[in-house]
């Protein structure tokens, strides 16, 4: 028998618009969200001169996608209460 685990994925790339080469990436934020509901996030800067000249709006986006990583492993995670998979810690 196969035993076949589910994830979740998330990604989003951030960018810019340069004035003279159209679109720039400059960082790669990722998560996933495993079949406990348990989630990982990481994010990769490939443009640190495009980065620190967006701090703000880097640290914005991330906040934004950490919330939204954490809601849907909330999700996930009631689920697998729910369904009775794991027990619940109640310390």
């Amino acid at each position: 028998m196969t035993n076949i685990n589910k994830t979740t994925q998330f990604n989003e790339p951030l960018s810019i618009t340069a004035e003279d080469s159209g679109t720039v990436n400059y960082a790669t934020l990722s998560g996933s969200i495993d079949q406990y509901g348990v989630p990982s996030m990481s994010y990769y800067i490939s443009d640190g001169v495009i980065y620190r000249e967006h701090l703000s709006d880097f640290r914005t986006s991330w906040s934004i996608f950490q919330d939204a990583v954490f809601e849907e492993a909330d999700k996930v995670a009631a689920a697998v209460v729910a369904e009775g998979q794991v027990a619940v810690d109640e310390h």
